[in-house]
């Protein structure tokens, strides 16, 4: 809050006066730094206070404040309070850079672990442990031994993110650490639980009888805690769950089996608004008491602890936290029986509308899951349309997305919709060839759509003068043809007539293996194609020339008189080519079909060339990678990296729920 007052009189000047600390923002002169030294020598709190203000300003903006570290340390012993606060603040941010330094005042933040104040003892914990020196390991083991017991559940907290930080130090203190994150995890206060598991997942990931005793109380307290606790929280209960509990659906049915029935079902739910709450209120009636019978009977099957967990999660779904939201997804779908996935996919879509960075992340999981079960997005398909203000990688999430969810009820929608961002060629050439792409999924996923996708993309082909759409719509029309050559004759022959206007080499390449794998459908046209190859082969593409020789070899295999003389030519042409593999292979084909005197050379060959192709399998999305785990930084990049842990296998024999029974103390 900035208040300006100014005051105009005869003669006088201005006056203005400033009630916030933005003035530290602003660009000091040398003097001024000058000053900042002065300042902190000062025996007034006020002078230091000003002092130390201007330092953390420094820092804020990036600026290099470490040389004034000795200054700072000297006022470490100050009996102010604000002073000790913002001193501590600075010597937290430098003390792993100067811990030679910082080992000065060690026995002034010993002292400090036994002050009045909670901040203080928090503080001293945070730059003590925050000195990058093995040899203090020990007093810093000590330390935090300390804090763990302090009355403040503040300072436990700093004691539990300071027991990973020794630990990376100093790894062979692990056996004293492990004894006190047991005790941290024993903690009732919810400020504490998340930085307990968190120190625990960093320092004895293994030591799950750590846990057992303590996995009730865990689940419980969930639903308190912070936001950042409830994401280590639920990753904590997918790993304890994977190695302790059953898989709850083997033996079930799988999408593809049961998705009809599930269909049919959600079919006969009444239609709600989509921010509604009917499905979670109390009074609910009708399908949502069938659904939650449904889920009660799946429940019966489980381990009362896995349902424990699972139902602990549930409410989490309505955090307004995306992170939470999609920890609690990744739970449910790696621990849960199916139809509590399908509670999650309404909380997905919601958090999809947020800060762009945000809704990438959540677009690559939902993206995943869309290809493993559909069905749970498919009422939700108009949330993914493109919006004219987002960035190509979102786009490009949400296209793979609708690709997937098409079915014979938003068929045409998906696909008006698609029409319509090819006719918008201002966000790049790599949405354009993404949409052409999706359309031929959508064909592939419904057969009764390959004839109105065919239709609109050899308009594209004909009428369109973007190469790159053209190229594109020929390599998506070539695999919709493969599914079924004997129907698709016109559409072969159009691509052959079309193949002089073709510039792009994958048009034409493609173009060229249609009409040489299909020969035997266009007979008159095979070798008028290959008359007019031979006319520019000489300034053709590598891949249009490898094909050309291809189709050259298989007319000539078929119909030798016909052929053999501008088959020929071209190998002619090939053989003083710059690329080393087209004159390889016009040597190889010139050395079997023209000059080879072995009939079984020459069969051989010709079974070859001549075998049918199968048409090649539906080109999976963006992130169809089942290989890595939901909600990690390698699903999204496509590769593991540091860091990356797979998902465990369910255990096939798990021990008795009673090992989860707390453990009863002497004072209870």
């Amino acid at each position: 809050l900035v208040i300006t007052f100014s005051a105009s009189r005869r003669g006088g000047k201005g006056v203005k006066m400033s009630l916030s600390d933005a003035h530290y923002f602003e660009e000091m002169g040398v003097k001024k730094y000058e000053e900042i030294r002065v300042l902190l020598d000062s025996r007034e709190a006020k002078d230091k206070i000003e002092g130390m203000k201007r330092l953390l300003a420094m820092i804020s903006i990036g600026r290099d404040a470490s040389s004034f570290f000795p200054d700072v340390v000297k006022c470490v012993v100050s009996t102010s309070l604000e002073v000790k606060k913002l001193v501590y603040m600075f010597l937290t941010h430098y003390a792993e850079a100067k811990s030679n330094e910082a080992l000065l005042t060690i026995n002034t933040f010993q002292k400090d672990l036994s002050d009045s104040n909670q901040v203080i003892r928090s503080s001293a914990l945070r730059v003590m442990t925050s000195i990058r020196v093995p040899i203090i390991a020990q007093l810093q083991v000590m330390a935090v031994k300390q804090c763990v017991r302090d009355s403040s559940p503040y300072v436990r907290k700093a004691a539990a993110h300071a027991t990973a930080k020794v630990f990376a130090l100093d790894s062979s203190q692990k056996d004293a650490l492990v004894d006190l994150i047991q005790t941290l995890l024993q903690d009732n206060s919810t400020l504490v639980v998340g930085s307990a598991v968190a120190a625990f997942q960093e320092v004895c990931p293994e030591r799950f009888d750590l846990l057992h005793p303590n996995m009730r109380k865990l689940c419980r307290l969930c639903a308190d805690t912070d936001e950042w606790a409830q994401i280590v929280l639920l990753d904590l209960f997918l790993r304890y769950g994977r190695h302790f509990f059953l898989d709850p659906n083997k033996g079930t049915f799988s999408e593809d089996e049961g998705g009809d029935e599930d269909k049919k079902k959600k079919k006969k739910k009444k239609k709600k608004g989509f921010y509604s709450d009917s499905d979670s209120s109390s009074s609910s009636s009708g399908s949502d008491s069938d659904s939650d019978d449904d889920d009660g009977k799946d429940d019966d099957d489980l381990d009362p602890d896995h349902t424990l967990i699972l139902s602990s999660s549930l409410p989490l779904l309505r955090s307004r936290n995306a992170g939470v939201v999609v920890a609690v997804v990744t739970l449910f779908h790696y621990l849960a029986p199916h139809s509590y996935l399908e509670k999650a996919s309404k909380s997905l879509v919601r958090v999809i509308k947020t800060y762009r960075e945000t809704q990438y992340l959540v677009l690559t999981n939902v993206c995943t899951l869309v290809h493993s079960r559909p069905s749970l997005f498919e009422a939700y398909a108009k949330e993914f349309f493109l919006r004219s203000a987002e960035p190509t990688c979102t786009a490009l999430v949400k296209l793979d997305i609708l690709a997937n969810l098409v079915n014979d009820g938003n068929a045409t929608l998906i696909l008006k919709e698609f029409n319509a961002y090819l006719k918008d060629t201002s966000k790049g050439e790599a949405l354009v060839q993404s949409t052409i792409q999706a359309i031929g999924r959508c064909a592939g996923r419904l057969p009764s759509l390959t004839e109105s996708c065919l239709r609109g993309l050899m308009s594209v082909i004909s009428t369109n003068k973007n190469e790159a759409m053209v190229s594109e719509s020929v390599v998506v029309v070539r695999g919709l043809v493969q599914r079924d050559p004997q129907k698709h004759v016109k559409v072969i022959k159009t691509l052959a007539k079309l193949l002089p206007t073709m510039k792009d080499a994958r048009a034409r390449a493609s173009t060229v293996w249609l009409v040489g794998q299909y020969r035997d459908l266009v007979p008159k046209v095979a070798p008028d194609t290959l008359r007019k190859l031979a006319q520019s082969f000489k300034g053709e593409q590598p891949a249009v020339k490898i094909q050309s020789l291809n189709l050259g070899a298989k007319l000539m295999l078929k119909e030798p008189e016909k052929c053999a003389g501008i088959f020929g030519y071209i190998l002619d042409l090939a053989k003083y080519d710059m690329d080393f593999d087209i004159r390889d292979k016009a040597r190889m084909l010139r050395c079997v079909l023209l000059e080879s005197q072995c009939r079984e050379i020459r069969d051989g060959h010709s079974s070859l060339f001549l075998s049918d192709r199968e048409s090649s399998p539906e080109v999976g999305g963006m992130f169809d990678q089942a290989d890595f785990r939901i909600n990690t930084l390698s699903h999204v990049v496509g590769h593991s990296v540091t860091g990356y842990e797979p998902i465990p296998d369910f255990s096939d024999d798990v021990p008795d729920t009673s090992i989860r029974d707390p453990v009863l103390t002497k004072e209870d």
